[in-house]
C-alpha cells in the first residue's frame, strides 16, 4: 500500500522504503544543508531521492543579477549546492549515490541524485 504525506522535514519521523525530496534543498543554506540530508537519510531504508539547484555558473550568475534588484521579490534566495557536497553529506549518512541525472525545463534545471545505503539495514 503506498502512502504519500507531506509535512515539514524537520518534524517527519519514522521508517520509509524510500524517501524523496525534490527541490526542497534550495531552502537550506549550505552550512545546514548536510544535518537535513543526514535526517532523511535516517528515515529511508533502501532509497533517498534528492534534487538540488547546483552551484553552476549560470545559477551564480542569475543570483547576481537578481540582486541588483531592490526588494524581496525581485531577487532569488535559492540556495545553491556544489555536487560533491552532496554527495560527501550522502556518504557520510552511509549513502552512496547510485544513479546521477540532470532535470530541466526552459528555465530551471537541477540535479537529480538516487542513493543507497552501503549495508542493507535491518529493521
Amino acid at each position: 500500500m503506498f502512502r504519500f504525506s507531506t509535512s515539514d522535514l524537520e518534524a517527519i519521523s519514522g521508517k520509509f522504503d524510500t524517501v524523496c525530496c525534490v527541490d526542497v534543498l534550495i531552502h537550506y543554506p549550505p552550512d545546514k544543508m548536510s544535518g537535513m540530508v543526514q535526517h532523511l537519510a535516517g528515515l529511508s531504508k533502501e532509497r533517498l531521492i534528492l534534487s538540488f539547484a547546483p552551484k553552476t555558473w549560470y545559477y551564480t550568475l542569475l543570483k547576481r543579477i537578481g540582486e541588483l534588484f531592490p526588494g524581496k521579490s525581485k531577487t532569488t534566495r535559492a540556495y545553491l549546492h556544489e555536487e560533491v557536497d552532496v554527495e560527501a553529506a550522502l556518504q557520510a549518512a552511509g549513502y552512496k549515490v547510485t544513479r546521477k541525472e540532470m532535470t530541466a525545463t526552459n528555465f530551471y534545471f537541477s540535479r537529480l541524485f538516487e542513493a543507497c545505503p552501503f549495508f542493507r539495514r535491518k529493521w
